[in-house]
Formats: C-alpha cells, structure tokens, sequence
C-alpha cells in the first residue's frame, strides 16, 4: 500500500489511509487512479503534530474531511473546528485544543466529531461553544 501512495505522490501512513482506502475500493468495482487521487485529494488526516498559531486556529472541512488524532494544538485567542453540509471533522484519541483560557482533551480512543455544518469554538472569553 505504500508503495501505491507514492506512486501517487502522496507521503501519507499507509495505516491511516487502510479504512479509507478499503472504503473506496469496495465502492469502486474497477477504480482508476484518477479516482483514486481525487478521493484522497479530499482528505486530511493530521496526526501526533504540534500545532502553534500566535491568535487564531481554525479547522474548516469545506472540501473534505479532516481527522485531527494524537496532535497538540495552542492558539492563544481561539480555535475552531467545524464542517460543512457534506463533510466532517474528527477531533481526538490523545489530543489537547488549548487557548490561554480554555482547554479541551480527548483521551485515548475518544473522539468529538461534527458533521453537517456542525462546529466546536473555543472563544477569547473563555467559553467554548458547539454549534450547528
């Protein structure tokens, strides 16, 4: 499987792409690599990152899908998480969101997830607000 993504051109863990890639070649009878590359192009997986920003940290999932697994992430106004009417955001499995006044950790094998238009704001105020 590696040796298939860097064909690709895609520096990408083989193990996180396993239940991507099983999902898409059940679904696809006979597949090409066109297909294959606009699939993947429509997915970001972020993992075991440090993730600093000097004020603001936003996460959209406009286009595709994000995963965010094992990563540390500090902004010190706010961070936000959310997703469009067609895709979704996975937050978690040892992951921390923290601003100067708020933080959020997910612990080992949990996850916060939003999808359709769904979001999580951690606010300069403190407050941290889920929406939809």
């Amino acid at each position: 499987m590696e040796q298939l993504l860097l064909q690709l051109g895609l520096g990408i863990a083989s193990n996180t792409m396993y239940d991507f890639l099983k999902d898409f070649f059940t679904k696809n009878y006979k597949p090409d690599r066109l297909q294959l590359q606009n699939k993947l192009a429509s997915f970001l997986d972020v993992q075991n990152a440090n993730i600093i920003a000097d004020k603001i940290i936003t996460f959209l999932a406009q286009n595709g899908d994000i995963r965010i697994n094992g990563t540390s992430i500090y902004a010190n106004d706010s961070i936000s998480m959310s997703s469009t009417k067609n895709t979704k955001f996975t937050f978690g499995n040892n992951s921390s969101s923290t601003t100067k006044n708020t933080k959020i950790e997910v612990g080992n094998g949990a996850f916060i997830q939003g999808q359709g238009c769904a979001g999580i704001k951690q606010n300069d105020d403190g407050s941290i607000n889920l929406f939809t």
